[in-house]
Formats: C-alpha cells, sequence, structure tokens
C-alpha cells in the first residue's frame, strides 16, 4: 500500500533530518568577541598576516599579534574567556571542546604582553586550560587570573580567584622566537616586580599553587619567586578596571 504523505511534512523531515547531520560533537575555534583597534592574525599559509575582526574564529596554530592602542576578547566554546592587551603576541597551541563530554583542552602561548583569563570550570579529569611565557606554564581549573611578559622573558602571574598551578618549562621544550615564520615579538612594559625579601625557588623545585590575591614572579632564566600577596588596589590600573567591568557584565 503506498502512502502518500503531504509536502509540508515530507519538507520538514528532510529540514530535521539535515540538520541531524550538521550537529557537531566538538568545536576547536575561540571567537574573537571584542575587536578594538588593530590585530593581526598570523598561520603558516599566511605569515603576512591579516586584520581580525569581530566574530572572526581563531583556530590551533593561528597566532595574533594586537598592535599598540588595541586589545581584544577572545571567547572559547566552553565559555571561557581570554582577552589581550596592546603589543601582546600569542599563539593558539590547542583549541578543542568535546559538547557532550564537556572535555576541553586550551593552550595557548603568551609570548609578550598582557593577558586577562576568566577561566571556567574544567569538568572532566583530562581537561586542560594553559596559558604558556617562554619558560613557564600556568595551569588552571576554574579561576580568574592575569599574565604580563616582558621582552627578557620575565613574567608575573596574579590571581584574582580561585588558584593556579605555576610550573617550570625544561629548556628543550621552550618555545623559539618568531615559529613558524611569524614575526618576533615587540618588546613590552613588564610587569611590577614583587619587593625583596623574597625567596627565589630554583628549577629543580620549579613548582608553585598561587591561590587569590597572590601573585609569582618568574624570572628571565626561568626561576621563580614564591607567591607573595597583593591587594586590589595595589593592582589597579586601566587594564585590571577594564577586565573587571566586562567579567561582571558575563555575568
Amino acid at each position: 500500500m503506498n502512502i502518500k504523505l503531504p509536502s509540508y511534512l515530507i519538507i520538514a523531515f528532510a529540514i530535521l533530518f539535515s540538520g541531524i547531520g550538521s550537529v557537531r560533537a566538538d568545536e576547536d575555534a575561540a571567537t574573537a568577541t571584542i575587536v578594538d583597534g588593530k590585530v593581526h592574525v598570523f598561520s603558516a599559509k599566511d605569515k603576512t598576516g591579516v586584520l581580525l575582526k569581530k566574530n572572526d574564529r581563531l583556530q590551533k596554530n593561528q597566532e595574533i599579534r594586537v598592535a599598540e592602542k588595541s586589545r581584544v576578547e577572545l571567547k572559547f566554546p566552553d565559555g571561557t574567556v581570554m582577552r589581550f592587551a596592546e603589543r601582546s603576541t600569542v599563539k593558539m597551541d590547542d583549541i578543542l571542546y568535546d559538547n557532550k563530554t564537556e572535555s576541553k583542552k586550551v593552550k595557548v602561548g603568551l609570548t609578550s604582553g598582557k593577558l586577562w583569563a576568566s577561566v571556567k570550570k574544567l569538568v572532566t579529569n583530562d581537561s586542560k586550560v594553559e596559558v604558556r611565557t617562554t619558560n613557564a606554564v600556568a595551569g588552571v581549573r576554574g579561576t580568574v587570573y592575569r599574565v604580563n611578559v616582558e621582552d627578557d622573558n620575565s613574567a608575573v602571574v596574579k590571581v584574582y580567584d580561585g588558584s593556579v598551578d605555576v610550573g617550570g618549562i625544561p629548556k628543550d621544550q621552550q618555545p623559539k622566537a618568531a615559529a613558524q615564520g611569524f614575526s618576533a615579538p615587540v618588546p613590552v612594559s613588564g610587569p611590577t616586580q614583587v619587593a625583596a625579601p623574597y625567596h627565589e625557588v630554583s628549577m629543580e623545585e620549579w613548582h608553585v599553587i598561587v591561590k587569590s590575591f597572590q601573585q609569582v614572579t618568574i624570572s628571565p632564566k626561568g626561576v621563580a619567586s614564591q607567591p607573595q600577596d597583593f591587594t586590589p588596589q595595589q593592582d589597579m590600573d586601566d587594564w585590571v578596571k577594564w577586565n573587571q567591568e566586562r567579567d561582571k557584565a558575563a555575568e
């Protein structure tokens, strides 16, 4: 017996089943939600760079360079947000988010400049969110923190909420300047040094936990200080204020 369906049902079924095949189990790109000023994107295929625009997507192995008097905000698939200040150079080392399991892997390399991160809580044990400088890596499980990197490779990590696991990177694993033909990083103003006295952690001991309203500095040679307290008032400037306003608006 032949059954004839109304044409509107046939169209509805076609739309439904075509949509099923297009649903992705994972996502592998961050979205530029704010581009203030000039930000260029570099890749192995486009070493001359193109201007980044709002709503553009950034994927693994792409590099962004933020020009003078510019800033950018990136939103990752899980809702994690990272912002980069002027004269920052950052490489998208890995971006992956599984919509089904909520597992994620976000790794960025900050060669120079300033980063502010508001990381969504990690749900699975295999999830990672890491920010690498030349000689240190900061891993988190859901927190608000910022990282400054100076042109001599010294850095400071400041935590506003939660905790950050900071560790050294062996020399044979440290990134080389101007990798994949990208332009070399430009000099930037560095972080404020922690007032002495403080105990440095040698490369052999290089692993510290930085908690809320603590900071750790890393020397150009990759030697870390012990975590030191700071107050929001001491750390307040236009960059911090803007990020806090953005975080509050997103709540």
